[in-house]
């Protein structure tokens, strides 16, 4: 019975805890939102100022040319703030930009839903978990960053017993791209090709 109340107590501490971040990543998201208005604002005030500006030289060409340079310079830094915002904004929602379409896709997906365009593969660093806490090091490091156990250094052994099976087996590639795939598929899991 004890354990009973102890999986309803876990299950309640993991429910509140999802329920603590999604409000927080709430809150996130619309204070982001709410940075990105506000600069996009100060970028439409600095374009109103150099039309103000310009119009204001063409009706007096006599007067000295005004420093257009330093609106720019100003719209340029504000471009720049408003990309961080939504580089932020994308990473909290776990999603990435199309390169072709521009529109937002989730992190992970092989082909834009949009316009079909094959998303880049986003680089994967390797790890080394600890066996003790389970933390991942930087490979190479001989003994856990967090605990101070000493990390296994068995992974040249893993990719020659990997290596082993598939000269045994033979392995399908695809004809576009390369990529290993299963006896009986239809189409290639990387690039969409029919196999």
């Amino acid at each position: 019975m004890a354990n009973f109340f102890e999986k309803l107590g876990d299950s309640i501490s993991k429910g509140a805890a999802t329920v603590n971040q999604k409000a927080n990543d709430l809150m996130e998201t619309n204070k982001l939102n709410q940075d990105i208005k506000a600069a996009q604002a100060q970028k439409d005030a600095d374009i109103v100022k150099l039309g103000q500006l310009l119009y204001n030289f063409k009706k007096n060409p006599d007067s000295a040319e005004p420093d257009y340079d330093a609106v720019i310079a100003d719209m340029d830094s504000i471009d720049e703030k408003i990309a961080s915002l939504k580089k932020q904004l994308q990473d909290l929602r776990n999603e990435q930009i199309c390169p072709n379409c521009g529109n937002a896709v989730a992190k992970g997906t092989a082909f834009c839903p949009h316009c079909g365009n094959k998303m880049p593969v986003p680089e994967v660093k390797p790890v080394n978990p600890c066996p003790s806490c389970g933390k991942e090091n930087t490979p190479g490091d001989k003994f856990c960053q967090f605990c101070g156990t000493p990390l296994s250094q068995e992974a040249p052994a893993a990719e020659a017993t990997a290596e082993a099976p598939a000269a045994e087996a033979p392995v399908h590639m695809c004809p576009q791209c390369g990529t290993p795939y299963n006896e009986g598929d239809k189409f290639c899991q990387n690039c969409g090709q029919t196999l």
